[in-house]
């Protein structure tokens, strides 16, 4: 199921990613991280190095080897679209190789959840990206990364959930405030939808209480009510750069 939904954003595209999955034929773990704005750092984070690294739990044997971004993106244009070089210091380079437009969403923006964007030029917009990462403690990797300029809440109620397609991690990380601000949900409905997405880990900073912007959100995407599964934490990192306000922990949904 998921190199299901990864065909379906494709579209009749015949382009990067249709040639790039048509040839993978390992299992596809994909994590989506919404409310992600232009924070690549999960890349690095959740790799199989960086917990090897950090010498992570046992039982965390599951990586992300696809990614799915989702933020309506209510500024003018995002930095990765302007310059090929993410992120470059001593430490870490971040580049993009490759983008390619893949077919719009048609998605609402709903200005009970989230600000309403006066200046975007991207909202509806789909890429497929191809992200390297260069770093001299975890080496060198390169992850394809789908970044859909969407309305979070729609995207899971109306894509994600209509055939419950296989998502192996979730990130809740600053969401809704973002790394700018625009969003009016704390993003608590995610914990609802875990075990419809089937998803296996579920990485967290932890903030979360009910908003108007998620009460909105239950109100015009009723199947984002659901049950919250129960969760063991098996890693927590302190990082003043990731999210910046507190630690993150890893949870397996059981």
């Amino acid at each position: 199921m998921s190199k299901d939904l990864l065909y379906r954003l494709n579209g009749n595209k015949n382009g990067n990613l249709k040639k790039y999955l048509d040839s993978f034929n390992e299992p596809i773990n994909i994590a989506w991280y919404p409310s992600a704005c232009e924070d690549f750092r999960p890349l690095l984070y959740l790799s199989k190095r960086y917990a090897e690294i950090n010498r992570a739990s046992i039982e965390e044997n599951i990586f992300p080897n696809f990614y799915i971004y989702t933020d309506y993106f209510p500024w003018a244009i995002p930095t990765f679209l302007d310059t090929l070089a993410i992120y470059n210091d001593r430490r870490t380079r971040v580049i993009v190789n490759c983008i390619e437009e893949l077919p719009k969403l048609e998605l609402p923006i709903d200005p009970d959840i989230v600000c309403y964007p006066d200046e975007s030029v991207v909202i509806g917009k789909v890429l497929f990206l191809e992200i390297a990462v260069e770093s001299n403690k975890l080496g060198e990797f390169t992850y394809p990364v789908i970044y859909a300029f969407v309305e979070n809440e729609p995207f899971c109620s109306r894509i994600l959930l209509s055939k419950n397609y296989n998502i192996s991690h979730i990130i809740h990380v600053r969401y809704g405030g973002g790394c700018g601000g625009g969003g009016k949900s704390s993003g608590i409905w995610l914990l609802n939808v875990l075990k419809r997405l089937n998803c296996k880990i579920f990485i967290t900073d932890g903030h979360y209480a009910l908003q108007p912007g998620d009460e909105a959100a239950y109100r015009l995407y009723p199947n984002l009510r659901g049950e919250v599964p129960k969760m063991i934490e098996i890693r927590k990192i302190n990082s003043r750069f990731w999210p910046g306000h507190g630690g993150v922990t890893w949870n397996i949904v059981i």
